[in-house]
């Protein structure tokens, strides 16, 4: 299926241009879809009749026919978006004071596995085009009606294993003509799949980037994370070292802790003398118990050892606050739910 959100701004020009429209048509349409949260052709209403006519014969109707969604107590919503092949994925909503934070899937399922992860149970359906990444933001956005303001690449799939459709839709996302999301507020988060990051590197991609680390040790995290068989930690060191150097950007560590898996004190030395060795933050993360992995989050006194003895490093590190967890908003929960209903 074609749909207009798979188009940049100058696709769409040149596009709207071969329909017998004029280039001020694209920049109104643009209008229409980023800044007024609308996509439906009918309600375009300054965009003449017969160009209307012409985008419903060349474009699909909104991706997404059916939508579930569960709230917070603390104010997250998690939706379920349904397509029009029959799939289904998850987009997660963060509301906080100054910002409100999408998290967005890039991939139906996912080909990596993760132990610890609902959605790497799943196996792998497809991958999610440019324009049905965008679509979950502009759902999501119409419904609270307030601007989306940060964007996460931590819903389901992998995003460097989508990685054309992935820097597209971000691109979108930023183009200063519509959503205008800056690219400091634009975060990829990557297993560490190598190809994707010397992409990334190459291209000189200027949104953040993220590594689901979950364990400094090679054996152990390959028990956890499948793909550190193929993309082992030393490689995804020097790889990102690589980046920082490049870049002049710190990367983001991410770092779910599990109990007695990556919680203990050798694991936080380990971490210690690899953050340290080149620009880095880390998120540490309380893992939200799933169904379908027997892991479990280390207890509160366990957490704040953990987090004490990382301190005082040349790495920030941070507890994430935990968001969602009476709803199910880690990634691939929801859909798992509903599919056992």
């Amino acid at each position: 299926m074609n749909y207009i959100t798979d188009y940049s701004f100058d696709e769409l020009t040149a596009l709207v241009v071969k329909l017998g429209g004029k280039k001020f048509t694209a920049k109104q349409i643009w209008s229409w879809l980023y800044k007024k949260n609308t996509f439906d052709f009918d309600e375009m209403s300054d965009i003449s009749i017969k160009i209307r006519e012409r985008l419903k014969e060349v474009f699909s109707e909104n991706p997404y026919k059916k939508i579930y969604r569960q709230v917070s107590k603390d104010g997250t919503e998690k939706f379920l978006l349904t397509l029009r092949d029959g799939n289904s994925i998850e987009a997660v909503l963060i509301p906080e004071k100054n910002r409100m934070t999408i998290c967005v899937s890039c991939q139906v399922g996912c080909k990596f596995g993760c132990e610890f992860c609902a959605t790497g149970k799943m196996g792998y359906t497809r991958s999610l085009t440019a324009g049905e990444i965008i679509f979950e933001l502009l759902i999501l956005q119409k419904h609270c009606g307030k601007r989306i303001t940060n964007i996460v690449y931590m819903g389901m799939g992998e995003p460097f294993d989508n990685y054309d459709n992935v820097i597209k839709s971000a691109d979108i996302a930023n183009d200063d003509r519509g959503l205008a999301i800056g690219a400091r507020k634009i975060t990829i988060s990557t297993v560490g799949v190598i190809p994707g990051i010397e992409r990334f590197i190459a291209d000189d991609v200027r949104y953040r980037l993220a590594l689901s680390l979950h364990n400094p040790d090679d054996a152990e995290r390959s028990l956890i994370m499948p793909a550190n068989k193929i993309y082992p930690v030393e490689k995804l060191i020097e790889i990102l070292r690589k980046y920082t150097e490049k870049s002049k950007r710190k990367v983001v560590f991410e770092y779910v802790v599990i109990d007695g898996v990556n919680d203990t004190q050798e694991h936080a030395l380990k971490l210690k003398k690899m953050l340290n060795s080149l620009p880095s933050k880390l998120n540490l993360i309380r893992l939200h118990a799933n169904s379908e992995s027997k892991l479990k989050c280390s207890n509160e006194k366990q957490q704040d050892r953990f987090y004490r003895s990382l301190q005082g490093n040349s790495f920030p590190v941070v507890f994430r606050a935990s968001r969602g967890e009476d709803i199910s908003a880690a990634c691939g929960q929801l859909k798992v739910e509903q599919e056992k209903l």
